[in-house]
């Protein structure tokens, strides 16, 4: 008997469904794709319990005759596509013919559609991928799609799913790109009947954002001119000089209408701000490339999230030399980073024991490590630390020379302040002390659904952390205390950057431990900037303070917080 069988077309239709239907989001991108590819100028979209309970898209589209409602609802079935050639030129967003049928084979499904020649439409309702019945129905011209109790034929997969906020900030942010990427159409966006956002079409884009995206981004965004150059055509807003984003939620990249994660162009706009943002940050923009679809190969991923260019480096080049000229324009032509927020040191008190003995002028006594070069034992103790560094002379940048007892020493004051900030926000939250400062003006703070719905599951932790928040409106809130550590003219940028990475690296932060060692390395991050001044009073406690942590040879990152000759390695470098 063979062992190899053809599986049942149930069974292959849910399998499929693991690629295109991964989650409530997927549906809607589906289906909505589907009305855009109809021709519709108009979308509803309703959904409930994230998408889970029920989802409903309605759009005014060209709709279908009954033969080719049922024929859409078989595998591989598609008016988009004819020859294997075609896929070297799709100029649509659905091509494969699997989305109905994968949705029907994992749902309570009902097509309801009528094209404008029609007088009635036609009705088909689906559970599971098995067909309840087929009839006409009455409605205006355009296509109505309700999806039901999705993964009710397959229970485990709705054990992977998240909570509802998160599943239906998903879903938010789906519709808000496809709306912004389709200017030409309305788009109307329902949660449990409230209404999230709804765009009228046929308005300028900067508009558009203004209504989806919120004022604060449209105020922080200049429009691009339309640049041209072989065959390619580039358009939409670029976030201003000195504005940044710690994720790339708002790095928008549109191809030919389609919203996409493109490397080459994320690469290119990022490389363009490379001298007007920090290191690791990325730009606000909206970005929308037309170009030939022969250029562009968009069947590169099962649910069509990424594509591929044939001429990877024209079309970044292109990118590149298009965005610099609109900076320049715009005055951020070698803008330096230090224009951007400035980042506080971190006061480290001077010890009163040790007060006595830092005179505010004279170089004095501190600590002295170990006699061994770098590296001091994770062991050292305070009562096993000897005085005897004195201060020299401040270097270039964040570094300043000492003489220690046994030669001499360069401490690297950024990679020293982060390991003293880094170990007291662990041991403050190993006691449960974070310490918090109330603000005399609290801060407004408008977030994006998915972030919003990170803040409200991760409340305690940040409220252990030090932060205080106050919910006031759908995606509003008012930060009304923070950390000691975090200047309230940081406070914004900081707060987004840690509830993208929370979303970003979700097994971290669901683990106590390694949430706080994730925040407290994002904290320390902020300790020092080059270029800081500190005195020498501040230099000396320091290196105390430095000296008294579990691990003073690295900071955080691991990186060496001061390097150290003895008196023996200068006199062989001497020969």
């Amino acid at each position: 008997m063979s062992l190899i069988r053809l599986l049942p077309p149930t069974v292959a239709n849910q399998i499929a469904a693991g690629e295109v239907v991964e989650r409530p989001a997927a549906v809607v991108k589906e289906l909505l794709e589907n009305s855009l590819d109809a021709g519709a100028t108009r979308v509803v979209i309703d959904f409930s319990r994230g998408g889970k309970a029920v989802i409903i898209i309605e759009d005014n589209g060209q709709g279908m005759t009954p033969e080719d409602a049922a024929m859409s609802l078989q595998r591989h079935a598609t008016s988009k596509i004819r020859l294997a050639s075609d896929l070297d030129r799709i100029a649509t967003f659905g091509f494969r013919g699997e989305a109905l049928p994968s949705i029907a084979s994992v749902a309570r499904f009902t097509l309801q559609t009528r094209p404008s020649s029609a007088t009635s439409g036609w009705e088909i309702a689906v559970n599971a991928g098995r067909i309840l019945h087929q009839r006409e129905q009455g409605m205006a011209p355009g296509t109505r799609i309700e999806v039901a109790n999705l993964f009710h034929p397959v229970p485990a997969r709705l054990k992977f799913l998240k909570s509802d906020e998160t599943e239906a900030a998903h879903i938010i942010r789906l519709v808000r790109l496809y709306a912004v990427s389709h200017p030409e159409v309305g788009f109307l966006l329902r949660e449990e009947g409230r209404e999230i956002f709804r765009s009228p079409g046929q308005v300028p884009l900067l508009e558009r954002v203004r209504a989806i995206w919120g004022q604060q981004v449209a105020e922080e965004v200049t429009l691009m001119p339309l640049f041209e150059s072989s065959g390619m055509r580039l358009s939409g807003l670029l976030g201003k000089p000195g504005v940044s984003r710690g994720t790339r939620q708002d790095l928008v990249t549109v191809v030919n209408g389609r919203p996409v994660d493109s490397r080459t162009m994320a690469f290119a706009l990022t490389e363009s701000y490379h001298t007007l943002i920090p290191k690791g940050r990325y730009p606000l923009a909206f970005a929308f490339l037309e170009i030939d679809p022969a250029w562009v190969d968009v069947n590169v991923h099962p649910a069509k999230r990424e594509v591929r260019f044939r001429d990877e480096s024209r079309v970044r080049g292109f990118i590149i030399e298009s965005v610099l000229s609109v900076l320049r324009s715009k005055g951020g032509d070698g803008l330096p980073q230090s224009t951007v927020l400035s980042v506080p040191s971190i006061e480290i008190p001077v010890a009163p024991s040790m007060a006595a003995s830092v005179p505010p002028v004279s170089p004095s006594p501190i600590v002295s490590p170990p006699t061994s070069p770098i590296s001091p034992s994770s062991s050292t103790s305070p009562s096993a630390v000897r005085l005897g560094w004195k201060f020299l002379h401040r270097l270039r940048g964040d570094k300043a020379l000492f003489e220690t007892p046994t030669g001499l020493a360069i401490l690297n004051i950024s990679f020293a302040h982060q390991r003293v900030l880094y170990e007291r926000i662990l041991q403050q939250f190993s006691e449960n002390k974070a310490a918090s400062q109330p603000l005399l003006v609290s801060i407004h703070l408008e977030l994006d659904p998915l972030p919003a719905s990170v803040l409200k599951e991760k409340m305690e932790f940040l409220t252990m952390a030090g932060f205080s928040f106050e919910e006031y409106g759908r995606n509003f809130w008012r930060v009304v205390a923070l950390p000691h550590w975090l200047k309230p003219e940081e406070a914004l940028s900081f707060i987004r950057d840690l509830l993208g990475e929370m979303a970003r690296r979700e097994g971290d932060f669901g683990r106590p431990t390694l949430a706080h060692d994730a925040l407290a390395k994002m904290a320390v991050q902020r300790a020092y900037r080059k270029g800081d001044s500190m005195s020498e009073v501040e230099l000396l406690a320091l290196v105390q303070a430095l000296f008294r942590t579990t691990q003073p040879g690295t900071d955080p990152k691991g990186r060496r917080t001061y390097l150290e000759w003895t008196d023996a390695d200068l006199d062989r470098r001497f020969g």
